[in-house]
């Protein structure tokens, strides 16, 4: 296996062909002419997910589109992803969605945070090479900031890039960062904020801000955003533009806290930048999620 990244794509290309196959893991690894268990390790190493878990997690990602975009009978579009029985497929289905799929389709949810994204060639390279699976679990204390805010379209609802329309609240902040006396110099805070808290809606508050010490004398057209004391996964990534946060979003939430042992806690994700005058998208930066405590 010369290039992981090139039989990574081969392999989901063959799986979207026909969710409902049944793919043989020992046949596959000896067409690569490894171990199944070398074969099973490239593969979670880099994806985060067990090839079972990566299908399983594609067929209910499938079932649910099919629930909500179609009419079909629920015992159809269990065989139509590769599910035996109705039984097996509703137990799975509420296990990976928390819903029934009969109420899932009344529900009509916009979006689902654990939904499995194909593993198209961007998003492989991006695992192999832009982010880690592999956070540090941390525990951090109460933080203000304050910033100014922007509209922008939800990350889970469209892979569309808004760094544009990011631009202008990030070049404010720079602008005027000086002008607050109890900033915290070099930790600049990007995050988004959901009215639902569930991040269901098509659009978005997102807040380019900088931490601080404490809120007064703070502009008036600015806002504040208070992050509580918290459990958090802190990923690294390799650049601070919009489409690889996206990829981020997609990997962590597709692949990583699904087979974490964690469940996301509440209130807001947030990119952090440290210690940067200018925004070089080559800088890197931190993406973070709140976790439960428990």
């Amino acid at each position: 296996m010369n290039d992981p990244v090139i039989f990574l794509q081969a392999l989901v290309d063959r799986i979207e062909e026909d969710l409902a196959e049944d793919i043989n893991i020992a046949s596959l690894s000896a067409a690569c002419q490894i171990s199944p268990w070398h074969f099973q390790r490239v593969f979670k190493s880099l994806v985060g997910d067990t090839l079972g878990g990566y299908i399983r997690g594609r067929r209910l990602t499938r079932a649910a589109q099919l629930i909500l975009t179609s009419n079909h009978s629920f015992i159809d579009i269990a065989f139509r992803v590769g599910f035996n029985s109705h039984e097996a497929f509703t137990r799975s289905f509420k296990a990976y969605f928390g819903q029934a799929p009969k109420d899932f389709r009344r529900a009509k949810p916009a979006i689902a945070l654990n939904r499995k994204p194909v593993l198209s060639r961007d998003l492989i390279v991006h695992l192999a090479q832009e982010m880690t699976l592999e956070p540090s679990i941390e525990w951090r204390p109460v933080l203000h900031i304050v910033g100014y805010p922007t509209q922008i379209p939800s990350p889970f609802a469209t892979s569309e890039s808004s760094c544009f329309l990011m631009q202008d609240a990030w070049m404010r902040l720079l602008a005027r960062q000086n002008d607050l006396p109890s900033r915290i110099p070099g930790r600049y805070y990007g995050l988004s904020l959901s009215p639902s808290g569930n991040f269901t809606e098509p659009e978005l508050t997102h807040i380019a801000g900088i931490g601080v010490q404490a809120l007064a004398d703070i502009p008036d057209d600015m806002v504040s955003h208070r992050f509580p004391a918290q459990r958090v996964a802190v990923f690294d990534i390799a650049s601070v533009d919009a489409e690889t946060v996206n990829r981020t979003i997609d990997c962590i939430y597709g692949y990583w806290l699904p087979n974490s042992g964690y469940r996301r806690g509440s209130g807001s994700d947030y990119e952090l930048l440290e210690n940067v005058d200018t925004f070089n998208p080559d800088i890197g930066s931190k993406y973070v999620i709140p976790l439960q405590s428990d």
